[in-house]
């Protein structure tokens, strides 16, 4: 009857009732479950039970679908960097301006740094710290981002064998400046993206300017404070933070 998703069973449903749950609705559950606990605590610091109870499920159930901790992990740092290139690929129309395209792919990646803080946390530092399988996933996700930055850098006039190279440099900064732009909450995102873009244009000057858009001076965002695992230093992109004046 159509093609409806599997519903399983919990072996030992951690409330003792046999409550049933389509798959993909069932891992999207404890994946966001784990996330949150992740980018709060750590990898090491958070146990599967603690995962379980607080998705109102069985350990075994998270054992049976992700086989291990670290299996857990790194699928939710692919489900993060799924929805991050998809956002970033969905943003305008392949036809567009080369300047309007990153402009508007680097919009959807600081829309996505804000909506998604925790799967943002874990994607720019925490799994990297990890290494193994949860580093070489994050690789390649910067990879197929560069990737596509890079493909559209080609589409510039005058872009040379440099583009390859400006586009990795191009997905550093845009990680460096989301870290910093979540603690500059003053600061819209529209004008983060053009300077960002203008960065680029700087190396590329055929690749344009980026569109105009006045923005809400009276918007504005939380303060977060990342947990300190996560902040970038303060040299990651040539400034310094200038002392604060001492009272006299």
């Amino acid at each position: 009857m159509g093609n409806t998703a599997p519903i399983e069973r919990d072996p030992q449903p951690a409330s003792g009732s046999q409550r049933r749950m389509p798959r993909p609705e069932r891992e999207r559950q404890m994946l966001e479950v784990a996330g949150k606990s992740f980018a709060a605590r750590g990898f090491h610091a958070v146990s599967m039970d603690e995962i379980a109870a607080q998705a109102g499920i069985s350990k075994p159930m998270l054992y049976h679908y992700f086989g291990s901790k670290e299996g857990l992990y790194v699928a939710y740092v692919r489900q993060q960097g799924n929805a991050l290139l998809a956002g970033m690929s969905d943003a305008t129309a392949p036809d567009a301006a080369p300047a309007e395209r990153l402009w508007e792919g680097t919009l959807a990646f600081l829309g996505y740094v804000d909506e998604h803080r925790p799967g943002w946390a874990l994607l720019s530092s925490e799994a990297v710290s990890q290494g193994g399988p949860l580093a070489a996933e994050v690789a390649q996700l910067r990879a197929r981002i560069a990737a596509i930055i890079h493909r559209l850098f080609l589409s510039v006039a005058g872009a040379g064998g440099t583009s390859e190279a400006l586009a990795h440099a191009y997905v550093g900064a845009g990680e460096s400046v989301a870290n910093w732009w979540l603690e500059h909450p003053d600061e819209p995102r529209e004008h983060v993206a053009r300077l960002l873009v203008r960065l680029a244009g700087g190396a590329l000057p055929g690749l344009g300017e980026p569109p105009y858009v006045p923005v809400d001076p009276g918007r504005r965002r939380p303060r977060v404070m990342l947990p300190s695992s996560t902040r970038m230093p303060p040299l990651a992109l040539g400034y310094r933070r200038r002392p604060r004046p001492t009272a006299r």
